[in-house]
């Protein structure tokens, strides 16, 4: 039997309707299932903002840390990070609550440690950016305590904010790549 859509009974319609708007909010569901959360041993620090995670089944998971970017080895206060991202977790186990993969098919992940948002030491510390063009992957909760983490570091001049213009690493890394394809 074939039906058009302006002979639906009324009570068709709302079923349709009820039966788009469950699709819809399925569809809107789908890249929230990449998120993840897992328990672990820190075994590497690779930099300030990335580690390798041993968990219980011995699979080695790369985590990138959300929210923040840190500088890279070769700019100033790079190894600093790395070094004290050292010290506070590896050796340790660490929860890792994930929300997406990158484009390397690492974890972007909240670190805890202690129930210590790690991520957000590191911004306190002054040894991190709060990393705003990826916000929308944080709670609110997190974007304001990020932001006034990052306020108060440069405010009191910690870290990589007692250097007077501070280049973020996404620039640096801009800045390296414009260097290369000049060449």
């Amino acid at each position: 039997m074939q039906m058009r859509i302006g002979t639906l009974s009324f009570s068709d319609r709302h079923l349709l309707t009820f039966l788009l708007i469950v699709f819809v909010g399925f569809c809107f569901e789908i890249p929230m299932s990449q998120s993840e959360v897992f328990r672990g041993e820190v075994v590497r620090i690779a930099d300030g903002d990335t580690i390798t995670v041993l968990v219980n089944d011995g699979q080695k998971i790369k985590v990138r840390f959300g929210g923040i970017d840190t500088p890279e080895m070769d700019q100033p206060f790079g190894t600093e990070a790395r070094d004290q991202l050292s010290r506070l977790i590896r050796g340790k186990s660490v929860i890792c609550d994930c929300v997406k993969r990158d484009r390397y098919k690492r974890w972007v992940c909240k670190v805890l440690f202690d129930d210590l948002d790690v991520n957000w030491l590191l911004v306190r510390d002054g040894l991190a950016w709060w990393y705003r063009d990826y916000q929308k992957d944080q709670t609110q909760a997190d974007r304001i305590r990020y932001k006034e983490a990052e306020a108060l570091a440069k405010h009191q001049r910690i870290g990589l904010w007692a250097d007077d213009a501070p280049l973020p690493p996404w620039e640096w890394r801009r800045q390296r790549r414009a260097k290369r394809n000049a060449k």
